[in-house]
């Protein structure tokens, strides 16, 4: 079991997480989840990585740790004061875009190369929208997505629609999921192209 006060925390990680306390920001990926996001990134050198739901920058100041010189994070965020308190955390760091923009109509125009890794946090894309993200994922992507077990801050309405994801992702064709009752609850999946290049 991984004890949080042990992982080392990623300084642009580490200044987005100071914004979201003072802000009382509690959306936040926590330090498991975090360094689980490090380590995959790592896995995908070159690679183009996309995060759904920025929040502050705690997520992608985690990826950003994970990435080569080479790999490049695009992240996006619905509102506005959140977007830019993301981009001020990044700015330092060129492999990073924030993009201002509402995932759903971004991912309907996004006509770019696919994305070997996405980190879905946010609930549309996540539980009613995710053939938008699987239309976007390379051969042998990674789709992470967190916040799958019970918390506090849940409404009464979100409980029967994470066990329904939970249902739906594991016979999702394509996907090779494995869900990880850790942290605030993981899905990791590979996506694997079918072939004919259809999915």
């Amino acid at each position: 079991m991984v004890t949080e006060h042990l992982i080392d925390v990623p300084p642009l990680s580490a200044k987005a997480q100071a914004i979201a306390d003072k802000g009382n920001w509690r959306l936040s990926s926590d330090r498991q989840t975090g360094a689980l996001l490090r380590t995959l990134a790592a896995s995908k050198p070159g690679g183009r990585i996309l995060e759904i739901g920025a929040g502050v920058g705690v997520g992608a100041g985690w990826l950003l740790a994970g990435m080569d010189a080479a790999a490049r994070l695009t992240t996006l965020e619905l509102f506005p004061g959140l977007a830019q308190a993301c981009a001020s955390v990044l700015a330092e760091d060129d492999r990073a875009e924030v993009v201002r923009t509402d995932a759903v109509d971004w991912l309907t125009a996004y006509s770019g190369p696919p994305f070997d890794l996405v980190f879905v946090d946010t609930t549309i894309l996540k539980f009613d929208r995710r053939d938008l993200v699987f239309a976007h994922l390379a051969d042998g992507a990674l789709l992470i997505a967190d916040d799958l077990l019970p918390q506090e801050k849940w409404t009464e309405a979100h409980y029967p629609r994470v066990e329904r994801f939970r249902a739906e992702i594991l016979a999702e064709p394509g996907l090779v999921p494995t869900l990880v009752d850790w942290a605030s609850g993981i899905l990791i999946a590979s996506y694997r192209k079918r072939e004919g290049g259809g999915r």
